[in-house]
């Protein structure tokens, strides 16, 4: 197994519109901005600043440890050139969305590891998240809930409701023992959202398992030696690649889509391009379950941080 200490709580957010809001196929992004917004009008006092880097409180402002985490001490590799982002956005992709006032918006957000200190600010945020409105129409949302959830026992503890002050600070924490196998010999994999993943500088085409668990370890050795115990420093990267090489691919069924979204200025629009469909392995998938399951509420790939690469498991005999 590779060694992980990365302890998680998964959020399920609804939020009622108060306004017509008219939402594109895929709203993580939008989410993401408007909570990052919301984070940083209720944690930042250094507002004369352009950017966190060089803020004398960037380790400490709650807005710092989640936009612009920093490297924590001993840990120097090449990928963690950019930390990864503790706070994760749960968003699926479907087709445009069109909600009348009064309908809901749900959709989850998985805070990881050291980051759960921060939980009151980050309740607080998600509180103001849908006020300056969402959106091609900029519909605003109240507050509905928020919920801490087991994903795979169903288990809920309400954190936060409607507008009231008092807030439940005791989410369900999960770790990797939390984690269930895959049982048989086969598992199949949803993606929900767009998966981007590169091999020789451009987008994998096929998802072959080699690829995806290089990808996922990458991706969870990064968070953990930033947000978690740091187990995965020193670590063999190479010993569950080889093993992934027995694994078969047994159906592909999958295809690109391409989103546009908006940069950092209202005439500035990058695309977002990823893998949606399915995928199904077989063969022992028993060394590589935790890096699955990790990956089903962590994500995977590109802007996994506000909800790209999501994928649901689905195992069978």
């Amino acid at each position: 197994m590779f060694p992980l200490d990365l302890p998680f709580a998964v959020l399920h957010v609804t939020l009622r519109a108060q306004d017509e809001v008219h939402l594109p196929s895929f709203p993580g992004s939008k989410l993401e901005g408007a909570f990052g917004r919301a984070l940083y009008a209720l944690a930042c006092t250094q507002t004369q600043r352009e950017t966190c880097h060089g803020c004398p409180l960037q380790t400490l402002c709650p807005y710092g440890l989640t936009y612009a985490p920093t490297l924590p001490p001993g840990v120097h590799a090449a990928s963690l050139g950019t930390p990864p982002r503790p706070v994760i956005f749960r968003v699926a992709y479907t087709e445009e969305r069109r909600l009348a006032p009064g309908d809901q918006l749900s959709f989850g957000m998985v805070v990881v590891g050291h980051a759960a200190a921060q939980l009151p600010y980050l309740l607080a945020a998600l509180r103001d998240v849908g006020r300056e409105g969402l959106g091609r129409t900029r519909g605003r949302l109240d507050m509905e809930e928020v919920q801490s959830v087991h994903p795979y026992t169903g288990m809920r503890v309400t954190l936060l409701h409607g507008d009231d002050l008092g807030v439940r600070l005791e989410p369900v924490v999960l770790g990797a023992a939390d984690l269930p196998g895959l049982g048989g010999g086969r598992v199949r994999l949803h993606l929900r959202s767009p998966l981007h993943l590169r091999v020789d500088g451009r987008m994998a085409q096929a998802l072959h398992f080699p690829v995806l668990i290089r990808a996922l370890q990458r991706r969870l050795s990064n968070l953990e030696q930033v947000h978690g115990g740091q187990h995965s420093l020193g670590a063999d990267f190479s010993a569950l690649p080889r093993l992934a090489r027995e694994i078969d691919t047994v159906q592909q069924d999958t295809w690109p889509v391409t989103q546009k979204r908006k940069g950092h200025s209202p005439h500035h629009t990058t695309s977002m391009e990823g893998l949606v469909g399915t995928v199904e392995y077989a063969g022992d998938l028993t060394p590589f379950a935790p890096l699955l399951r990790y990956g089903e509420q962590l994500g995977a790939g590109k802007w996994a941080h506000f909800g790209a690469g999501l994928y649901d498991l689905e195992a069978s005999p």
